[in-house]
């Protein structure tokens, strides 16, 4: 069963319950008449339709869950097919809604054209669809297994040639070795719950069972025990399989367990248990549902000095049934060194990889990706393969195809994607789509990520939370389970940038091609016209690729095709032509992605994408935004940040719907940067009142006032504030509860005005202040969810301005930087202030001469930067700075090198965003 069917169909319902609800907006009449000259209630028809998609998406659910494969592939393809039907008539008559705006005879097109095809789509979901459900549903459906290594409770996994599969485990085994065995004298007195976590293919069950195995360990114990778990295993199960390993006298051979109540299991157990010291092993947990209650059970029954490990790849898992996060072992992806050696030894049976198969050998190793599951099956796999370069490369080439093919690589795959499965059906299309719609190893930024989801409707409304809240929560999610990979982290550990692993992707793209997603890629160069979402991903120029030209409809002369969501990383010139050309037939598009694409205008007609949720021009050489935006009545997010647009035009105030407007910082007195100015009417920003981001405009008296009815802001910037605004500006914010991100830049010459704020923003947690101060405003102290703060250019200029006795009282500030932000000659840290800040970043402090740091100042710091302050010869105290604490130093004074010279904290810095870019925040 293919479960991107399942999810379609559950996205498409709640696409369809939404549509529904804002039919009326759309101006249709209820009822129409058929080519017949019947009656036809519309909303009554679809609202059928709705709750059979309902119905639909719960049965495939449950066959998804338990049909070993294939049997109803067909008949599933014929409901992804029909689903996508209903999902283009609705769109088409979104469209038309639209379009009757500005031109009346679209009403009676797109009437008619329901009426036209409405019949046959209820004709295959009341008839077709069910006749043939009845046909595949006749056939058995035994449950499958939810892992390719049939996790049985009962049984234990045998223990043979895992050794030659673990590289560079030797710190990882010594680690767990000591807390089972070799704590102090305090640890030994307790019992203590031990996780290794990590994405699948880490050989965390490898790990757990050769430490399990190894001489010595279970001498220590008075009995022992390894469960693997199942997803639908059951607590019931857990107990008794742990009853038979623990004591082979509790219950007789001929004992079915199965069919003892829960009291009569606890009973056993804790008898089985009583007096001993034991280790327990709860190998691929995936659930707390069982594993919590029964963690704790053990731990409470045990003899003091018992020990329960479990392997898991939920990092929420692992940490919540460690007894402490320092008895968490998070496995890390080998690195190349260590992964070609574990490859060469599979393929080549430990002999030297042969010089001419070496360049394609190591292709095939960085697919993996240092995955030591990937690696020892592909290396496996080779060792069978002609060692000749043409054979390897067109194994390569064709690596794909051969996930589904080929048996060991079905089964790896299938152990990789097991979380997967999982998953419900929106956030598996939220996976799919970061595989599908980026290249390897893309960094994916959080912030765009998040919202492509909500445009693509991918994320499911839930009272109180924003929609972008949700899908962040839906991120959040993806990383716990170890499908999606954390890139760069702030200091609280939350994601900024992803990636999706490499043979993850590769996985996942040979399940998805020409079905929901299509990539242009090496591989691929002819797109047709089913394709609704659309990755360019290739040169155009180096080798053409053949673009969807679209299909006849009966919606009035229009050609349109299927396509959603377009997106070009190619950003050659050939591919900015093609798009150019090809623009006017994508009338269903609500994602158009041009980042980098070097085009220069925008074609008007894309003013006629109604139903466009979503538009993003970031770095084009674009100077206006198309004549009529103001048509796009669904947009939702409109990007120009790094392009040429001069001024954002008045027509913008229509654009009801928009979410977030996303726009350069202007630069002032740079010749080479055109301001954004915006049109002398400035009315429209009050009626924008959805905004959620405003990032980043130039100012003036009335836009600030008109922001007091942008109560719903979560990020705002503005730039060129003057000194008699920043009263005005105070009153505005006062009112934005909401808000999460501020920055402010000055005017030049003129200082911020900014002590009159009574109520800051209760939930503020960054802040970046830019411009001229006489002395911090008070308010900052009571910043209590700040947790980033820049002052630049704040030049507070004496021993009375020192920002750090104000700014030292922030419990919860993790990031401080003072850029050009004191002439002071003196900053000193005293003890018990910043007690969680994790970096500190100071630069361009010219005056400073003098720089302490006392005993128990900054215990939490991890990073210190420090950039062109000329003055500051010698740090005092810098032996009293936390140890992990790492020294970044860029244009120093050479004092200060020679005073710090040979401390191995010391790191040469280019530039405090590369820094903080490196740092690997625990997650």
């Amino acid at each position: 069963m293919d479960s991107l069917t399942d999810s379609a169909v559950s996205v498409l319902e709640g696409y369809l319950a939404n549509t529904l609800a804002n039919w009326s907006s759309l101006g249709f009449q209820r009822a129409i008449k058929d080519v017949g000259g019947s009656e036809i209630d519309i909303e009554y028809e679809l609202e059928e339709l709705r709750k059979e998609l309902k119905s639909m998406h719960s049965f495939l659910r449950e066959v998804e869950q338990n049909t070993p494969g294939g049997a109803l592939t067909a008949w599933a393809e014929q409901v992804q097919e029909t689903s996508w039907k209903v999902e283009d008539m609705f769109e088409q008559m979104v469209y038309c809604g639209r379009g009757q705006v500005w031109d009346k005879s679209w009403r009676s097109i797109a009437q008619n054209y329901m009426a036209t095809h409405l019949e046959n789509i209820k004709k295959e979901f009341k008839h077709e669809i069910p006749e043939r459900r009845k046909r595949y549903q006749g056939q058995k459906m035994a449950p499958r297994e939810d892992d390719a290594t049939l996790r049985d409770p009962w049984q234990f996994p045998q223990s043979h040639s895992v050794d030659d599969e673990l590289v560079g485990v030797e710190k990882h085994e010594d680690m767990l070795t000591g807390w089972l065995l070799h704590e102090t004298n305090v640890d030994i007195l307790r019992n203590i719950a031990i996780s290794i976590c990590g994405m699948g293919g880490l050989g965390k069950t490898a790990l757990a069972m050769k430490v399990y195995n190894k001489s010595g360990i279970k001498e220590c114990f008075d009995c022992s025990a390894w469960v693997s778990m199942s997803r639908s295993c059951s607590l019931d199960q857990l107990m008794g399989s742990i009853i038979r390993q623990v004591d082979d006298h509790a219950v007789g051979p001929d004992d079915n367990l199965h069919n003892r109540s829960r009291e009569d299991l606890v009973t056993l157990l804790q008898n089985s248990l009583h007096g001993k010291r034991y280790v327990i092993v709860l190998d691929g947990v995936s659930s707390r549902n069982a594993c919590d209650e029964l963690s704790h059970f053990l731990l409470q029954n045990g003899a003091p000095g018992s020990r329960v490990l479990l392997t898991t790849r939920d990092r929420r898992i692992a940490s919540s049934l460690s007894t402490e996060e320092r008895y968490v072992l998070n496995l890390q992806l080998l690195p190349e060194k260590e992964a070609w050696s574990l490859f060469c030894n599979k393929a080549f049976r430990s002999n030297p990889c042969p010089k001419d198969l070496e360049d394609w050998a190591r292709k095939i190793v960085a697919k993996c990706g240092g995955l030591p599951l990937a690696i020892v099956t592909l290396g496996s796999v080779m060792s069978t393969r002609d060692r000749t370069t043409l054979t390897w490369k067109q194994f390569y080439n064709s690596m794909g195809a051969k996930f589904y093919d080929n048996e060991k690589l079905a089964t790896m795959s299938r152990v990789l994607m097991l979380d997967f499965a999982g998953l419900p059906s929106n956030l598996k299309l939220c996976y799919l789509y970061c595989c599908s719609i980026f290249p390897d190893n893309y960094l994916i930024k959080k912030n765009w990520l998040i919202r492509l989801w909500v445009a693509e409707e991918f994320v499911e409304e839930t009272q109180g939370m924003t929609m972008e809240e949700i899908a962040e929560d839906y991120l959040d999610e993806l990383v716990r389970a170890n499908l999606i990979q954390v890139a760069v982290a702030d200091e609280m550990g939350r994601t900024k940038a992803c990636r999706v692993h490499v043979l993850m992707r590769e996985i996942s793209l040979a399940a998805t091609r020409d079905k929901l997603f299509t990539v242009l890629d090496e591989q691929r160069t002819a797109v047709d016209d089913t394709t609704r979402r659309l990755s360019i991903q290739k040169s155009i120029k180096e080798s053409p690729v053949s673009l969807p030209k679209g299909k006849k409809t009966t919606v009035g002369d229009n050609v349109v095709s299927r396509l959603r969501s377009l997106f070009f990383f190619s950003g050659d010139e050939d591919s900015a032509a093609s798009f150019v050309k090809m623009s006017p037939n994508f009338m269903l598009l609500k994602v158009l992605e041009l980042r980098d694409l070097p085009i220069a205008r925008v074609p008007d007609e894309v003013a006629d994408l109604f139903n466009l949720r979503y538009l993003s021009l970031r770095r084009t050489n674009v100077e206006n935004l198309p004549k009529h935006i103001d048509k796009l009545q669904m947009l939702e997010t409109l990007d120009v940040k790094g392009t040429r647009v001069a001024y954002i035009p008045r027509r913008i105030r229509k654009l009801t719907r928009l979410r977030h407007l996303l726009m350069d910082q202007p630069r002032l007195h740079t010749k080479d940067v055109v301001l954004i100015d915006f049109v002398t009417d400035h009315s429209w920003v009050w009626q924008l009142k959805g905004l959620l981001t405003l990032k980043t405009v130039q100012v003036d008296s009335s836009i600030i006032e008109d922001m007091a009815a942008l109560i719903h802001l979560r990020r705002l910037g503005l730039a060129n504030l003057e000194e008699k605004q920043g009263s005005d500006l105070c009153k505005s914010l006062s009112v934005m509860q909401e808000l999460l991100s501020l920055s402010i830049k000055a005017a030049p010459a003129d200082a911020l005005m900014l002590e009159s704020l009574s109520s800051p923003p209760p939930q503020l947690q960054k802040l970046v202040v830019d411009g001229r101060m006489k002395k911090l405003p008070t308010w900052f102290g009571v910043l209590t969810s700040l947790t980033h703060l820049y002052l630049i250019d704040s030049q507070l200029g004496d021993e009375e301005s020192n920002p750090l006795p104000l700014l030292g009282e922030l419990d919860n500030l993790l990031h401080l930087t003072l850029r050009r932000a004191y002439d002071g000659s003196r900053l000193c840290f005293v003890a018990q202030q910043f007690r969680r800040l994790k970096s500190l970043n100071i630069e361009a402090l010219q005056c400073l001469r003098e720089l302490e740091v006392e005993e128990d100042a900054l215990p939490s710091l991890c990073a210190l930067h420090l950039c062109r302050c000329g003055g500051l010869a010698r740090i005092e105290g810098v032996h009293k700075l936390p140890s992990p604490c790492l020294i970044y130093l860029q244009e120093m004074p050479d004092a200060l090198s020679l005073q710090l010279k040979g401390d191995s904290r010391v790191k040469r810095s280019h530039g405090w965003k590369t820094v903080c870019n490196s740092i690997a925040w625990p997650v």
